[in-house]
């Protein structure tokens, strides 16, 4: 047997101005009347809801932050209640408090979702993963608003948009037992593997390009020889030209050290000179203290040094030292120009040898290209085998998914269904034109426009009940709550046929319907139900009720002030 929720009161209390408004529903159908608007009808019915966390768009002038909200209701034979005051719920079985919380997705959802077996998973559009839907889905096909709801086919709510709108009307595919949580995670597990199937296949052909790429490459190359044996050619000369670099370095720092001791001797020789004329009493160069730092090497000679390089020498007089200073000369010169020639000689060797190098590497580079090029493609072909291995696999986990999602009901015999009893409720309700038909889809709600649209919208709506009582579909039921349907209807006869087929209803456990001038229409209708008449403008609440119920709410509104 399918579980049954249905309202038992209603008490909204404004802190504030200190006065009340209670409501007492029945099982069965209740509708709530006046004479005139603004009498409280309508705020009555967001209330219930508001109190349920599910977020209505009340008039400018109710402030529903000052107010107290606690709605009384029946699943089965066991009483809740649920008590709400600005951002804050306190939620009850029979008089035990089982939650208090400020986060209705959270916390209240879950709640909801355990004690009523039921509940709706959606993908969120930023963030794109499944998660609880917030309580205004639970009750959205059950809902029509006065302001909202007679405009757009399941609209009463606000505050949905963090779902997208193709998303928020699938969510009628778990009132069907169609969708459950486990559904749309599968579905959304299925859609996953299908866009990695989708990018594998894009991989896929960018490998298979490539490989033929790198064929193509690999076939424009001259054949090398083996990798040993050009590995083989290469180290001997490799070493031989390391070594003769080696040599070139020692030559040319030998050259280097030459050139310096030749620079300074022959410094040696013009400084001696130059002693030798001033000793003589002739005339030197003004700038005769440069004499002494020789302009090539950097070398300096003073007096101090002059005698230094006498004493070396053990020489008595400067011609027999100026003589020897030659000879050194001289034979500096010609280790120096020997040094000279073998450089040449190195360098020579050197050039031929990296040329015969470079022959060989060239052909080197080539078998080495040859190799990155084959492992290149050894290596895209494993990927392309693993990428199609990967495609193989998840194409197995969809056809799994399909199959048990096939154990649902059938979506397609759903929506016939759902199309012919819509089609007869807008001919009940003679409203019926040609240009629906074909037209009307479970998840497309039909356009209307003036005094039609009411008629259509409440035709889709009450189909779904009916597909629903067809299927048995093993969800819970909740109480149809209609506020003014006959807002646009410019004819007696009109209203009369909307308000027959609400009444007409009997497989829910509850209906609620506020209008004007219902005891024009009483006396047609096939079933009895509880009428309440407003009378008041702007008078819902007042201070004898507050008065009534004064000590609960008191202690409701400290609870809910404490967290």
């Amino acid at each position: 047997m399918m579980k049954e929720m249905y309202f038992d009161n209603i008490l909204i209390a404004d802190i504030v101005e200190k006065t009340a408004h209670f409501h007492k529903f029945e099982k069965g159908f209740n509708v709530v009347t006046s004479q005139d608007n603004h009498v409280g009808k309508s705020s009555l019915l967001k209330s219930l809801y508001f109190a349920m966390g599910a977020e209505v768009d009340f008039d400018n002038v109710w402030n529903k932050n000052t107010k107290l909200y606690v709605v009384e209701f029946y699943i089965d034979e066991i009483k809740f209640s649920m008590a709400r005051w600005q951002k804050a719920f306190a939620f009850f079985r029979e008089t035990e408090l089982i939650l208090t919380t400020k986060s209705v997705s959270r916390d209240l959802a879950r709640k909801f979702e355990k004690i009523f077996s039921f509940a709706v998973y959606m993908a969120n559009k930023k963030t794109n993963k499944i998660e609880l839907a917030p309580p205004a889905f639970t009750f959205m096909p059950y809902y029509i608003d006065q302001d909202k709801g007679w405009s757009g086919l399941y609209e009463s709510f606000s505050n949905i948009d963090q779902y997208k709108k193709s998303d928020r009307i699938k969510s009628l595919y778990y009132h069907l037992g169609i969708y459950t949580r486990s559904t749309v995670e599968l579905m959304a597990k299925r859609d996953t593997l299908k866009d990695k199937i989708e990018q594998l296949k894009e991989e896929e052909e960018k490998s298979r390009i490539t490989i033929e790429s790198l064929y193509a490459e690999i076939q424009n190359l001259l054949p090398a020889d083996s990798i040993e044996e050009l590995e083989k050619n290469l180290i001997i000369p490799k070493e031989q030209i390391s070594l003769l670099v080696s040599r070139i370095g020692e030559t040319r720092n030998k050259i280097q050290s030459l050139e310096t001791a030749l620079y300074q001797h022959e410094h040696q020789l013009e400084v001696i000179q130059e002693y030798r004329k001033i000793k003589n009493g002739v005339s030197v160069r003004e700038d005769r203290d440069k004499i002494h730092i020789c302009p090539k090497c950097g070398y300096s000679f003073d007096e101090e040094i002059y005698s230094i390089v006498r004493s070396n020498y053990n020489l008595q007089n400067e011609d027999y030292m100026y003589k020897q200073i030659e000879q050194i000369i001289s034979s500096i010169a010609s280790e120096l120009e020997k040094y000279k020639e073998n450089y040449v000689n190195l360098m020579d060797e050197l050039k031929q040898q990296e040329q015969a190098y470079d022959e060989k590497q060239d052909s080197y580079e080539v078998y080495l290209r040859q190799r990155g090029l084959q492992d290149s493609v050894r290596h895209f072909t494993e990927q392309l085998g693993e990428n199609v291995y990967e495609q193989e696999k998840h194409g197995k986990k969809i056809k799994e998914i399909d199959k048990e999602l096939r154990k649902l009901p059938n979506k397609k015999e759903v929506e016939e269904n759902y199309i012919e009893n819509v089609r007869l409720n807008i001919i009940k309700l003679d409203a019926w034109n040609s240009a629906y038909e074909g037209n009307i889809k479970l998840l497309k709600p039909i356009k209307a426009q003036g005094t039609l649209e009411n008629k259509i919208i409440l035709a889709q709506m009450i189909g779904l009940f009916q597909t629903m009582q067809y299927f048995r579909t093993n969800t819970i039921l909740f109480p149809l709550v209609v506020d003014s349907p006959r807002a646009k209807e410019a004819s007696h006869t009109s209203s009369k046929d909307i308000l027959k087929l609400i009444f007409e209803m009997d497989n829910l456990p509850q209906v609620i319907l506020a209008t004007m001038d219902y005891s024009d229409f009483e006396n047609e209708m096939k079933r009895r139900a509880k009428v309440t008449v407003l009378f008041e403008k702007r008078k819902l609440l007042n201070g004898d009720t507050y008065r009534e119920y004064q000590s609960e709410i008191e202690e409701l509104q400290e609870l809910l002030s404490s967290f």
